[in-house]
């Protein structure tokens, strides 16, 4: 038990005395460095920033991370809300048309459609749903020549 403590105590004091030497004196120096190579031409900043496209392909790749991120939550959001809850609960209206759309989009010929596909013809089919229910706010009439 001890020793956990004292293991703690050496790594967090270890740490309180090598963030400020790092920040205040080893940063500097690396600048200070990093500048004088630039300046002497060993490092060719012109082409990192423009022609090496250095910075342009982190960029891109974050970019990218963020979207396979994005697109991996929407469809762990799109299968949880399809599927019903632990006790038998029928699909709630989200679900519902989440699943509705999935299903349009397998019988136009998609095998396995995107789950943002999916969601953003969920929210269309949900817009089309309203406005058919509320047209012109008040309850839709059909037209004289459909009954009497």
């Amino acid at each position: 038990m001890y020793e956990a403590i004292v293991y703690a105590l050496l790594f967090f004091g270890g740490v309180a005395v090598w963030l400020p030497i790092y920040y205040y004196m080893v940063s500097r120096w690396v600048g200070d460095h990093v500048v004088k190579r630039v300046e002497t031409k060993d490092i060719d900043l012109a082409y990192l920033l423009d022609t090496g496209g250095v910075f342009d392909e982190l960029a891109d790749r974050v970019v990218t991370l963020f979207k396979q991120h994005m697109l991996a939550e929407m469809g762990q959001l799109s299968r949880s809300a399809i599927s019903p809850g632990d006790d038998g609960e029928p699909l709630d209206a989200v679900g519902m048309g989440i699943e509705a759309s999935g299903q349009i989009l397998k019988s136009i010929g998609m095998k396995k459609p995107p789950a943002i596909l999916q969601y953003k013809l969920a929210q269309v089919l949900g817009q089309m749903m309203d406005s058919a229910n509320t047209a012109g706010g008040h309850d839709f009439q059909p037209p004289p020549e459909f009954g009497p």
